[in-house]
């Protein structure tokens, strides 16, 4: 069979191959010869240091526990303790005047009926006005150390120097003789006058006030007066 040579057709086509072939090569190495990417560029400033956390704050003291009032105190038993009330007679207002102090006086029955007992309690009141409701218990004594029971005596004075170991002439003074422990509605009335004056600090000096010096400890531990001392 005799060989014929290649048509046009198939010279194109071969041509074409070769063509793309050549190409490509040529993109191969254009890539080949491209720079390769460049890399981000590193942040050259290093993040800002946290700032440091504040110490906390100081936390304000507990309030103080608010003290707990006193407890009330107990009410007086009314057959331990002598109430009622100090009256100024008439023919007595002339001579008190409201500012003058009052003393109302417990004293133990002495034996003797001309000498004055152990004194026992002691209440100071004020003359502002009349009638003055007391009560007389073991809260006033003088040595809060036995029991206020038995028969006393009372006695009250309007004293004008506010002094009770001074007994000022004139002072205007009333009580009772005798009474239980446990009476009550008692009235005493101021209506006698203070014949003399009377010191029952005897010579002791006296300050400035009017009240003789070392005059607290005059008294023992049972509430009596040393031997030879004018008994209040």
């Amino acid at each position: 069979m005799a060989n014929h040579p290649p048509g046009r057709a198939a010279v194109v086509a071969v041509a074409a191959v070769f063509g793309v072939l050549a190409l490509a090569s040529c993109e191969k190495k254009d890539d080949a010869n491209k720079p390769s990417g460049i890399p981000p560029m590193a942040s050259n400033s290093a993040a800002p240091a946290p700032l440091p956390t504040p110490p906390p704050a100081p936390q304000p003291p507990p309030p103080a526990a608010a003290e707990a009032p006193p407890a009330p105190e107990a009410p007086v038993d009314p057959k331990a303790a002598i109430s009622g009330s100090i009256v100024l007679a008439p023919a007595r207002k002339g001579d008190v005047s409201p500012s003058d102090t009052i003393f109302l006086v417990a004293r133990r029955i002495a034996d003797n009926p001309s000498a004055r007992g152990t004194l026992v309690a002691v209440k100071r009141l004020s003359a502002a006005s009349f009638p003055i409701p007391f009560t007389l218990s073991a809260r006033d004594m003088m040595i809060p150390t036995g029991a206020f029971d038995g028969e006393v005596s009372l006695s009250v004075r309007v004293d004008k120097d506010g002094d009770p170991l001074t007994h000022l002439k004139g002072d205007v003074i009333g009580g009772v003789p005798k009474i239980k422990v446990g009476a009550r509605g008692v009235k005493l009335t101021l209506d006698q006058l203070q014949k003399e004056d009377e010191s029952l600090a005897g010579n002791a000096p006296m300050m400035g006030g009017g009240a003789p010096m070392g005059s607290a400890p005059m008294m023992n531990p049972h509430g009596e007066l040393p031997p030879g001392h004018p008994p209040m």
